[in-house]
């Protein structure tokens, strides 16, 4: 029986993939292993989408080129970064297997029965959490990113195929992850859209949670009304992550986003306005070419107007194939400069709006492991809360006694 070491970098969508791929792995009678060193065949499913991450994976898999030497297993490199970079991971690594996103390529040569579609099987890493997804490709064609290179066009998947897939995920999970390359443009393809989507999964009975990912602006404004009275369902987290990626409409143009900081304003006026302690998380790339100084006071403005719950900051990075690839780059020292005083603003900020929450008693969802043998369970907004007791996978009610910038901290009301 063959060995099979499996690791995963990125999104959501890729733990999906791979979440699926070990199931395929398994079904074919090949023993999954913990350990690189351990297996006859270590695959590592990699993400294009930032530079550090790229500079991340390229780094763990020089460490298991060295290892493969010594244990003598057969390295096997699939995903994104295949698509964009092949010829540098040919050149790198060229001992290595390489298979990009379609799992057809992976299928073939290990004879493994693999779709990544939302009805194939999964072998989930947390079993209180399902990862659906909704649709592949987008539709932009955004001037700092590579993703569309590697994950092509729009590819809906049918309300009855994830309809379906969300029916078998119930009998186990209590989270589901609705997830995509941008959840926001789900359906457009179809003629329908994720409101109409999350209506008919939301029909289905049970004491579950639904949290949708990442939502493009420029999409989700087309229907944004019909989502939030969707979301009216105590059942789908007050979770809304819509990049707004920078606060000047001038680089925003430049990005090639397709909407105004206006919209994205009008969208967080509406969502609190509904929902009091909804989580707004957002991403914002700091030092892009066309950015000024002006620009970036922009930038900390709407942050400090807005006071997002979550910020994704990342540097700008040149990625291939992309617009701004071919642009005259900022002076690094003060993309670095500018990260730093938009990192501090961001904590400080998060650290204020989780505050708010100490002294309350919510209801949340217990789904996840913590790193130092405690628990994480989810609000009803998505907000983490570290707890030390264990009730795994169950509903419980937690008093909160701290905040951090990136969590609360609870105790399970008895």
């Amino acid at each position: 029986m063959a060995k099979v070491y499996i690791e995963w970098y990125g999104c959501s969508l890729n733990k999906g993939d791979t979440e699926k791929l070990r199931y395929a792995f398994a079904s074919a009678n090949y023993k999954l292993v913990d350990k690189p060193e351990e297996s006859d065949y270590c695959i590592v499913n990699t993400c294009a989408v930032k530079s550090p991450t790229e500079h991340k994976i390229i780094a763990r898999l020089r460490k298991l080129s060295e290892l493969a030497k010594v244990h003598n297993f057969k390295l096997v490199i699939i995903g994104c970064l295949v698509e964009i970079r092949k010829k540098m991971l040919q050149k790198l690594f060229p001992q290595a297997l390489l298979f990009g996103t379609d799992a057809s390529e992976i299928a073939e040569f290990f004879n493994l029965k693999l779709s990544y579609s939302p009805e194939a099987k999964a072998l989930p890493y947390n079993k209180c959490i399902a990862i659906i997804p909704i649709a592949r490709g987008c539709l932009n064609r955004c001037a700092y990113c590579c993703v569309w290179l590697a994950r092509g066009t729009l590819k809906s998947y049918s309300i009855e195929e994830i309809n379906s897939a969300f029916k078998r995920a119930l009998k186990e999970a209590k989270e589901i992850w609705l997830t995509a390359t941008d959840t926001a443009c789900y359906g457009f393809d179809l003629k329908t859209n994720l409101a109409e989507l999350l209506q008919v999964l939301l029909e289905n009975k049970g004491n579950y949670r639904v949290r949708v990912g990442m939502m493009n602006p420029q999409h989700v404004k087309r229907f944004f009304p019909e989502l939030l009275d969707v979301m009216e369902d105590e059942r789908a987290y007050k979770f809304f992550h819509l990049p707004v990626q920078s606060g000047s409409d001038e680089v925003l143009k430049s990005m090639k986003r397709g909407y105004a900081v206006s919209d994205f304003v009008e969208m967080v006026a509406s969502i609190r306005e509904r929902f009091k302690d909804a989580t707004i998380a957002t991403d914002i790339i700091v030092g892009f070419p066309s950015e000024t100084q002006e620009d970036f006071m922009k930038t900390l403005e709407l942050v400090q107007k807005i006071k997002p719950d979550v910020v994704n900051v990342s540097r700008f990075g040149v990625r291939p194939g992309s617009l701004a690839a071919t642009m005259k780059q900022l002076d690094t020292r003060e993309v670095k400069a500018r990260s730093k005083k938009l990192s501090e603003l961001v904590r400080k900020i998060a650290l204020e709006n989780n505050k708010r929450f100490i002294g309350k008693r919510l209801t949340a969802l217990v789904s996840e492991c913590g790193i130092k043998g405690n628990f994480v369970a989810r609000t009803n907004a998505y907000k983490p809360v570290v707890i030390e007791e264990n009730a795994f996978c169950r509903f419980v009610e937690v008093e909160i006694i701290d905040a951090k910038p990136t969590h609360l901290i609870g105790k399970l009301v008895s």
